[in-house]
């Protein structure tokens, strides 16, 4: 059962009691491979819904919620608007791909896109074998393919952890390397699929 965040918030409006037992679900949610996932659940995904500038959906157990009005969260993932800069490296036949129309604008390279970003993407480690990464990524871009109709777009974005596993996830799923963020910490890649 797919659940918006938004959904609950709102009714759970008002109740101090409701805000309470979203809370209780969210922290249930626990990611072994990436803390900062599991603290954005925990901690910000409720406001940055609240402010608009991000939409969360949880993937939980209808079974359990029908019966006992309780949620499992076997995963999640939050979608959200992202302008993708474009590298001055970049030529412009690729700037004329992926803005579909031009590769200069008043005389000037293209230099930014607007995408779909999914900026979280997770499963629940303390629930194994419930939904796997591929199905999380299947409703993400279903949601998504659904707000193009209304305001159109061409692309999904990805920022992920420079890792060979995610690389490799995300590129069975059709994503294409588009750029690196260097970083001392976390170096992180983006990664981009076309809408259509």
């Amino acid at each position: 059962m797919l659940v918006p965040l938004r959904l609950l918030i709102d009714s759970a409006a008002g109740s101090k009691e409701g805000s309470s037992r979203i809370e209780m679900w969210l922290s249930s949610f626990s990611c072994a491979h990436d803390s900062d996932i599991e603290d954005y659940l925990h901690n910000r995904a409720m406001q940055f819904e609240i402010l608009g500038k991000s939409r969360t959906y949880l993937v939980c157990d209808q079974a359990a919620f029908l019966a006992e009005q309780n949620l499992h969260i076997y995963g999640f993932f939050t979608i959200s608007l992202k302008v993708l800069d474009l590298p001055e490296r970049l030529s412009n036949r690729k700037r004329l791909e992926l803005d579909g129309f031009s590769a200069k604008m008043r005389g000037k390279a293209i230099s930014a896109i607007p995408c779909y970003l999914i900026g979280q993407l997770a499963k629940n480690s303390a629930v194994q074998g419930t939904v796997s990464g591929a199905e999380l990524l299947k409703y993400a871009m279903q949601i998504i393919a659904s707000a193009a109709q209304y305001a159109g777009g061409r692309y999904v974005l990805i920022e992920c952890h420079d890792d060979p596993h995610l690389r490799k996830f995300y590129t069975d799923n059709d994503f294409a390397e588009f750029d690196e963020i260097p970083d001392a910490d976390t170096p992180m890649v983006q990664m981009i699929r076309p809408l259509y």
